[in-house]
């Protein structure tokens, strides 16, 4: 074997883990269009009456790059209680992917705001006072301004309801998940509290 071909098959090597391949994709902000952003709408604790938190999604596209920012500001109440987040719709697509391990996210957190979640919500509990899959990740990066890589395992997904755990629910199962979220939270029932603003970008979510 040439040193030339040596050299390409170590480049192949390197783009193959550097890039997802097109199926492995839940989200690409990258790519996608504005009537994509649309389709995400708001699920935060202004729903109830003490709430006063909010959260917007956007398409950032420059002559450069495009990705997706979601804004939040976090006003909790004294008990820490507050949260503000962007639901849509699971692609369909996500059902083929029942064995795989996680979710990996690109992304970078600017601002107050260091602790977030993804909540997964089944399609029998949306719009239903209902039980989420939920697993929080620490921005490790947001003092430096980087972008980093998050690899969130379904199994450390655990159901949730109204911020408490529900004791005996089922495990995660993808195939019965009706909507994807992002959601960045006071801290009410954790250790840690957060308020004020921040935003995360987010190039993408893919499956590993």
């Amino acid at each position: 074997m040439t040193s030339f071909t040596l050299l390409l098959c170590g480049i192949l090597a390197v783009s193959t883990l550097a890039f997802p391949t097109q199926n492995s994709v839940l989200f690409d902000f990258t790519t996608c269009s504005q009537s994509d952003i649309d389709a995400w709408r708001e699920v935060s604790d202004t729903v109830r009456k003490p709430g006063m938190s909010k959260a917007v999604l956007a398409l950032q596209t420059t002559r450069v790059y495009q990705r997706a920012v979601m804004f939040a500001v976090i006003n909790p109440q004294p008990n820490g209680a507050g949260f503000a987040g962007m639901q849509t719709a699971m692609p369909s697509s996500a059902s083929s992917h029942v064995s795989s391990t996680g979710l990996r996210l690109q992304v970078r957190g600017q601002g107050e705001l260091k602790y977030w979640k993804v909540v997964l919500t089944d399609k029998d509990q949306v719009g239903t006072n209902r039980t989420d899959y939920e697993q929080k990740f620490k921005l490790q990066k947001i003092s430096d301004r980087e972008f980093e890589t998050v690899d969130l395992d379904f199994a450390n997904f655990g159901a949730y309801r109204r911020g408490r755990p529900v004791k005996d629910a089922p495990p995660l199962d993808l195939a019965k998940t009706g909507t994807f979220g992002f959601q960045t939270f006071g801290g009410v029932y954790d250790g840690y509290k957060q308020k004020g603003t921040g935003s995360l970008e987010i190039d993408s979510v893919e499956f590993y």
